[in-house]
């Protein structure tokens, strides 16, 4: 990953990022709006699912492994929360009527930025706990579902980590299975070196 986006990633979570909403710029870009608890918003020129993987990279995570997770868990094929740790479980609502084919209908809200979600007068509305709302084309009940599937990753995953089969670092089961093999001296190279080329790196910093 670029070390922009690295930083980029960093920045939104500091600032305590909310929701990832597709949007139809007016440059007729297909981008995503950043929300966040108490900043204004943001605008990446990007789809929704480009930032969702990147997020998930960040982490050192495989959205396909994210999602292959989540559907085990809930048994739902789609349209299932992503759990990228532990503490960033997205939620997914269908947020606009995509126009082109694969432009994409769906954004995010953090599981643990919502409040409510509420039947408007002609819409329901998924109220965030800084008082912000999204406006949703789920139903109020798929809209209470998703919420609910999250939670239900939550507790699995907390449940798990509990019983040493989550690993602190948040990764799949998948890579934690990597991750639980025994170490080889290949490994023990890799690694010598990793170090070697950090303390470099710091001698550098230090001396600037």
């Amino acid at each position: 990953m670029e070390r922009k986006w690295r930083r980029d990633i960093n920045s939104w979570i500091n600032k305590g990022i909310y929701g990832l909403v597709p949007i139809y710029h007016k440059d007729g870009g297909n981008y995503t709006k950043l929300i966040f608890e108490s900043d204004p918003p943001i605008l990446v020129e990007k789809r929704v699912q480009t930032v969702v993987v990147r997020f998930a990279a960040f982490f050192q995570k495989d959205i396909r492994l994210i999602r292959q997770q989540a559907r085990e868990i809930t048994g739902q094929r789609s349209m299932n929360p992503l759990p990228i740790t532990l503490d960033i479980i997205l939620v997914p609502f269908k947020m606009r009527k995509p126009i082109g084919k694969d432009d994409g209908a769906v954004g995010y809200i953090l599981s643990n930025a919502i409040e409510k979600v509420v039947q408007a007068r002609d819409e329901v509305r998924v109220l965030l706990k800084n008082g912000q709302y999204c406006s949703v084309l789920d139903t109020y009940l798929t809209a209470q579902h998703h919420i609910g599937y999250a939670h239900q990753i939550y507790y699995h995953l907390l449940q798990e980590s509990s019983t040493g089969n989550f690993n602190t670092y948040g990764l799949c089961r998948e890579c934690a299975q990597v991750y639980n093999h025994p170490i080889t001296k290949g490994d023990v190279v890799a690694l010598s070196r990793n170090i070697e080329e950090l303390v470099a790196k710091l001698d550098r910093l230090q001396k600037r």
